[in-house]
């Protein structure tokens, strides 16, 4: 003690240092116990994951690639097998990354080693060089302008350029995924551009964008391959067969501006499909290509008719373009016309806010908005907006009374600021209103008003209350339909219809042009609405971000889809 302590003047050594001194080092010891019996433990399994992750070289990370870095070893027996391929591929990822970011990755990179992708499989799109002989022809941009004008296209796709679809894992996923084939100009045409005489049909409600299409196709068409005509077939499937919807002509001058007006030039219908007449249609007027663009249901006819082209022995290419303003077809990132109808509905619920706000006491504005089956368009609206306080949809049970009824959240939200703004997508409430079973032209069920009722049901619960009220309500819908494409929607639907024509020229059928993980891909018809009208998420975060910003009650409830016919998307549209 008097050696530890040569100062007894000032520090006095004590039995209680003394004792602490040998705790401490008794702690440490204790500590690196545990740890080489762990390494030990982890040796003994043969376990793949290194203890100090000998993965995080720093030197790998720099602008400089130093091929001599040091790095944690693996464990000698592990080297043989692993190490090996492990910096085979670091040297991969780094060597791809610099060539489009030649100052590397600027931080250091972990190999997770539960995370894999062991086996990926393609969504096949029918080809039809599987009953027809190709033209042979070879593919180069511009072939309708010929010799010296044509120009070798910068990346032309083959068989094996996929997107993977399930680009979120997580430690333990599944080694596996499914792909799309993505889309783009092809080396090998299966048509003689020259020789091709093309159709396009519009079916369904109105959706920004559709001139667009209707323009891109044209322009792809007649400008870029050269084909011989492009007809546009008038009023929807109706038009094949209808002596009065004769088809027009669409030429480069019949499309010059139509983009910057909404609706569709050739115009659009519900219902009239008849598989044979329109063969007959297309068979009269040597019609080759077909781009039909429609919902699900639209697209479901459109299958029924490459059945009986196959069945005929007709050498014609079917391509989708997916429209439906309410964003439900499965497996995409979202549809033509959904950023523009968001945006449209801004103006709407701005104008239910000044409404509310400006009829004292107590004023509430009601909007209603597009969402049959699905409340993509009122939940991001709401999301966009801001100002919404009470956000229903179809996915999510309204509830009118009780701890969590929007009727007294309502009174509490109006208690506190004076008013209040609600959006409300136009299939919700089928929970409390019931089903119709009467249905229009294109089989879509009659909706229940929710809008309406909930307007009655205010007016009584505040009554009830001797409170005042004022409550307006607002449809937009039709307004909404009916606007040209915003610009995120105009360049959306230039590379539908592009994409559309690059693949039917190569042979492609059955099949459907679309965004997914954000990029363009083909995906087979049946696919594509196997699992259609698809819903959002009401366990998901998209409807978790509604809650936080509205502040409602959460009302949500898992779906069970065991035995159902419709999918749930997991993702966010933005």
């Amino acid at each position: 003690a008097d050696r530890l302590c040569p100062f007894p003047a000032k520090m006095v050594a004590s039995t209680e240092f003394l004792s602490g001194l040998r705790a401490g080092l008794g702690l440490t010891a204790g500590v690196a116990g545990i740890l080489l019996a762990y390494e030990y433990w982890r040796k003994s399994r043969g376990s793949k994951a290194p203890f100090l992750y000998p993965t995080m070289d720093p030197s790998f990370l720099q602008g400089d690639h130093h091929e001599e870095a040091e790095v944690a070893e693996l464990p000698e027996e592990e080297t043989k097998d692993q190490g090996s391929s492990w910096k085979v591929a670091r040297e991969k990822l780094h060597a791809g990354f610099l060539r489009k970011h030649p100052q590397g990755f600027g931080c250091d990179v972990v190999l997770l080693h539960d995370m894999s992708i062991d086996n990926v499989f393609l969504l096949p799109v029918p080809h039809l060089s599987e009953y027809f002989a190709d033209a042979g022809s070879n593919n180069r941009m511009g072939l309708s302008r010929g010799g010296d004008m044509q120009q070798d296209y910068n990346k032309l796709m083959g068989k094996q350029d996929v997107i993977i679809h399930d680009i979120v894992r997580k430690a333990g996923s599944d080694p596996v995924t499914t792909a799309y084939l993505r889309a783009g100009p092809r080396k090998n045409l299966h048509f003689d551009p020259s020789k091709v005489r093309a159709a396009i049909v519009t079916c369904g409600g109105l959706c920004p964008g559709l001139n667009n299409i209707i323009q891109g196709v044209t322009r792809t068409l007649l400008g870029l391959y050269g084909a011989e005509a492009v007809l546009g077939v008038r009023g929807g499937y109706a038009g094949f067969s209808d002596p009065k919807l004769a088809p027009m002509e669409l030429t480069l001058d019949e499309v010059e501006g139509i983009q910057l007006q909404g609706g569709t030039i050739i115009g659009s219908g519900r219902g009239s499909f008849d598989a044979k007449q329109i063969l007959e249609f297309l068979r009269q007027h040597r019609i080759s290509h077909l781009y039909v663009c429609g919902g699900d249901g639209t697209h479901r006819a459109a299958n029924k008719l490459v059945d009986e082209a196959k069945k005929q022995r007709v050498n014609i290419a079917v391509c989708g373009v997916p429209k439906t303003i309410d964003n439900d077809i499965d497996l995409l990132d979202r549809s033509f016309g959904f950023n523009t109808a968001v945006a449209e509905a801004q103006d709407a619920i701005r104008c239910a806010m000044v409404e509310a706000q400006c009829n004292k006491p107590n004023g509430i504005g009601i909007v209603k908005l597009m969402g049959r089956h699905s409340g993509f368009i009122a939940v991001h609206a709401a999301l966009c907006s801001g100002e919404v306080d009470l956000c229903l949809v179809p996915e999510v049970p309204v509830v009118p009374d009780g701890e969590k009824g929007i009727l007294p959240y309502l009174e509490k939200v109006v208690d506190r600021k004076g008013n209040a703004v609600v959006v409300v997508a136009e299939g919700a409430g089928e929970d409390i209103l019931g089903k119709s079973a009467t249905v229009d032209a294109g089989g879509n069920r009659k909706l229940p008003e929710l809008g309406m009722w909930l307007k009655d049901e205010i007016n009584k619960h505040f009554e009830k209350r001797s409170k005042p009220v004022t409550v307006k309500y607002i449809d937009p819908s039709y307004m909404i339909r009916s606007v040209p494409a915003n610009a995120g929607d105009a360049i959306y639907c230039l590379l539908l219809a592009q994409n559309a024509v690059h693949g039917t020229m190569a042979g492609y059928t059955s099949f459907s042009v679309g965004m997914a993980n954000n990029r363009l891909v083909y995906i087979p018809i049946n696919s594509l609405v196997k699992n259609s009208p698809r819903m959002m998420d009401p366990m998901g975060r998209t409807w978790e971000r509604v809650v936080s910003v509205t502040g409602q009650p959460n009302t949500a409830r898992a779906l069970d889809t065991a035995g159902g016919t419709r999918a749930i998307n997991t993702r966010t549209a933005f």
